[in-house]
């Protein structure tokens, strides 16, 4: 099973810097991964789907443990060795969207997850609202950071990151001391 979703992954990815996102078609995965549309369907409903398989990985570089704070520097570093894919997922609309609100999710949820359990209850709405800006902004940044051609390295990107992450939730923060 996790053969055939790495070969799956494996050529989207090789078919995406051949032709960009929006030009590969299931069929072009299958044939590239060699194995059958009914074997493609029993893992994933469509492209996006395998596309955003590859998130669950991200998401395990980000919150390597739910008792400590967000470690954004293996984030980093994995979109540096994945510039040229990075870069063409970030180039072509369809596929920007698919990933950019996928990352937002993944940041919301681990913010929650980190920060939300020491509030009180009517800090909540506030939190919430705190905690989407904050996962847009972080997520901006790394988009912002690829497009302009990754200007500065992974571990100055992680330090914004971070401080960028205290800052939004600084009153929380205070707040739950």
């Amino acid at each position: 099973m996790q053969k055939t979703r790495k070969l799956l992954s494996d050529a989207l990815a090789s078919l995406i810097l051949e032709k960009g996102y929006d030009e590969v078609s299931i069929q072009d995965i299958i044939d590239r991964a060699n194995v059958g549309r009914s074997t493609f369907y029993s893992h994933y409903e469509n492209k996006e789907q395998l596309l955003l398989f590859g998130h669950e990985h991200l998401r395990a570089l980000v919150l390597r443990d739910a008792g400590r704070p967000l470690d954004f520097l293996p984030f980093y570093r994995h979109l540096a060795e994945m510039h040229e894919l990075v870069s063409k997922l970030l180039s072509a609309e369809k596929s920007e969207r698919v990933l950019t609100r996928s990352l937002e999710d993944i940041l919301q949820g681990s913010i929650c997850r980190l920060y939300a359990p020491r509030l009180a209850p009517e800090e909540g709405a506030l939190f919430m609202l705190r905690s989407e800006a904050a996962a847009a902004a972080l997520v901006r940044l790394m988009t912002s950071w690829v497009h302009r051609g990754m200007p500065c390295s992974p571990e100055r990107m992680a330090e914004e990151s971070t401080a960028l992450l205290q800052r939004v939730l600084a009153d929380e923060r205070a707040a739950a001391s």
